[in-house]
């Protein structure tokens, strides 16, 4: 290799990096795509869009009881006594039978299943006596402890 060669390949290597930062400089520059406070508005918008078919989806379901459980009077808590600080013991209709449940922190359990005339709390038009079980829990509840 000649040493003009040489010196040719050292020059062009030494000064490439000023050449290509001149081309650089020349070329158009692409705009950088910021978020526009036109978009931020578009966006929020949007949101409230969809909030809105959300809520009104859910303001109709519960206005044509498609949100409504099935039988609203199946099942509800008649009574209920404390028996301590996380204990309790509950009496719930479910259907046409009552169940006595304990309920404690992390628990609960079936005490009690009463159907038919075993039943406690029974509509006066159902023309049935209570049961003796039934007028002393009934009691209980109210703080009343006669014997």
């Amino acid at each position: 290799m000649s040493v003009s060669r040489l010196t040719t390949l050292i020059v062009s290597v030494s000064i490439a990096p000023y050449v290509w930062a001149d081309e650089a400089a020349t070329l158009p520059r692409q705009a950088t795509k910021l978020v526009s406070s036109g978009d931020v508005a578009q966006w929020l918008l949007a949101l409230i869009l969809v909030l809105a078919v959300f809520f009104l989806s859910v303001w109709l379901l519960r206005k044509s009881g498609g949100l409504a459980f099935v039988g609203k009077s199946q099942l509800a808590v008649l009574a209920g006594v404390s028996l301590g600080m996380r204990e309790k013991l509950v009496l719930v209709k479910v259907g046409e039978k009552q169940l006595l449940l304990g309920v404690s922190g992390g628990r609960i359990d079936k005490l009690l299943e009463l159907e038919g005339d075993q039943r406690l709390f029974m509509n006066s038009a159902e023309g049935q006596e209570t049961s003796v079980f039934a007028k002393k829990l009934l009691q209980v509840m109210q703080g009343k402890h006669h014997d």
